[in-house]
């Protein structure tokens, strides 16, 4: 790539992406809201069949008991797909900053007795409001490493992800559907065929 062609390509990469209006975004979340419930359903049936059944076997649980156990867990997990959806709808597009960011090892004791190590990030967004959005991942490192603090990010309705303001200086892009990442050259996001916002 030419110097000339690498400060338009740059130059690209500043500024928030009108890409998020294309329609496979939101044919992605309407798909994602139509697995949700599906994923809900099939939990729920399993409850209903399997805690009538474990009562049956083990003595623990009487008849009608096991079933309503299982339809009141089933029921919980409609709910749940349920609320995340309203939740969803709610949400809105805001900017802000990324303020902090920090990561830790935690050290945790196995039933067995073991001792295992599990690493925190830790990621807090200052939002253009006031408030701030805090995230925490154990040992999923990409989200917290794509950030750094100073960064201005918007976040878009419907969607886990925040876009950079300046993109420029980064080898790779993460896409604002599937949160996968790829090569900041690229236009499409190969996962779920969406925009990769630049």
């Amino acid at each position: 790539m030419s110097d000339l062609a690498n400060v338009e390509h740059k130059g690209q990469l500043i500024g928030f992406s009108d890409k998020i209006s294309d329609p496979s975004f939101a044919a992605y979340q309407k798909k994602s809201v139509s697995w949700s419930f599906i994923f809900a359903g099939i939990l729920a049936v399993i409850a209903v069949v399997a805690l009538p059944i474990y009562g049956e076997k083990s003595g623990e649980l009487d008849w009608p008991q096991s079933l309503y156990y299982g339809m009141g867990i089933g029921g919980m997990f409609v709910v749940i797909a349920l609320l995340q959806t309203i939740k969803r709808g709610m949400d809105k597009t805001w900017d802000g900053v990324v303020e902090y960011k920090d990561s830790y090892r935690l050290k945790e004791r196995s039933r067995d007795g073991h001792t295992n190590y599990t690493m925190v990030y830790i990621l807090k967004i200052r939002k253009d409001s006031g408030g701030i959005k805090k995230h925490k991942w154990r040992n999923i490192p990409g989200p917290y490493s794509y950030y750094n603090v100073g960064d201005i990010v918007r976040h878009h309705k419907g969607f886990y992800y925040y876009e950079k303001f300046d993109k420029s200086k980064d080898e790779q892009i993460m896409c604002a559907a599937c949160m996968s990442f790829h090569d900041i050259n690229k236009d499409i996001c190969p996962r779920c065929k969406c925009p990769l916002l630049k």
